[in-house]
């Protein structure tokens, strides 16, 4: 039987197989998402289930010649994260996001260094990180949403406008086409933004948010701009991106947290 070199994993999501065993869907740099059996780990509930949670960095050994693996060996790879309240379900939203947009076993290095990351800011939350604490969340989502679409060609330019041909201008409003990226628009005095309509300077923020440091999970103000407007585009532009990616099929983990936090 074909045995692959041990990998780096994470779980992002589980299903019982028969009546012993789990289907397993794996997040690996190498191997990006990929499924596998574990035999009997519903029967040995005492080590082995214990040690197949979420958000646990895992090194494993991968059996077998084809698409469907079956899981040898698991080590600890490191500390557990734990996850608190709304952490929780930010982490089970971005297991869910990989497992519906991740080509299977295509490498992924970027998204799994990205996903290393988001896991280790997560962990530094407070249970509640509702009201004026909820950037704290918010930005290290926002920032692995974008990493995720730049990864998968998905996120268009956000400091190039290609009608242009040059760059984005902060005191302009641009609106998103799926042909031509970000296009300037004029609106009256006084007009609302459409859903598909950006400032520069947000788009710009965006960007600096990219390409700073891992730590820096902020985005600066910008030409008048508060931190607060810029997640707001940030949340607003990655929900335009992701949905045709998605399809008509709900998020089942957007679901359960509207439904613990009655939020939207």
């Amino acid at each position: 039987m074909q045995q692959l070199p041990p990998q780096p994993a994470y779980i992002l999501h589980s299903r019982p197989f028969r009546d012993t065993s789990l289907i397993l869907e794996l997040l690996t740099p190498d191997y990006g998402r990929l499924a596998c059996i574990a035999k009997g780990a519903r029967r040995d509930k005492q080590r082995r289930q214990r040690a197949l949670q979420p958000f646990a960095p895992l090194l494993v050994t991968l059996l077998g010649r084809h698409d469907l693996k079956t899981l040898g060996p698991v080590e600890n790879a490191g500390q557990s994260l734990w996850l608190k309240g709304r952490a929780v379900y930010a982490g089970l939203y971005v297991n869910e996001l990989l497992v519906r947009l991740l080509p299977e076993g295509e490498a992924q290095l970027s998204v799994f260094a990205a996903y290393q990351t988001l896991l280790a800011r997560l962990a530094t939350l407070e249970g509640d990180e509702g009201g004026a604490k909820s950037a704290a969340l918010e930005w290290p989502l926002r920032r692995f949403e974008l990493q995720l679409l730049q990864a998968l060609g998905s996120c268009p330019e956000l400091d190039f406008s290609p009608l242009e041909n040059g760059p984005i201008r902060a005191d302009i409003v641009y609106r998103l086409t799926a042909e031509e990226g970000f296009t300037p628009v004029h609106l009256p005095p006084g007009a609302l933004l459409r859903a598909d309509d950006f400032w520069g300077a947000d788009l710009l923020a965006l960007k600096s948010l990219l390409l700073a440091d891992e730590g820096e999970c902020t985005a600066p103000e910008t030409c008048g701009r508060s931190g607060g407007e810029v997640l707001s585009a940030a949340k607003r532009l990655c929900r335009l991106i992701l949905s045709p990616m998605l399809g008509n099929r709900p998020l089942k983990s957007r679901e359960l947290f509207r439904q613990v936090y009655g939020v939207p």
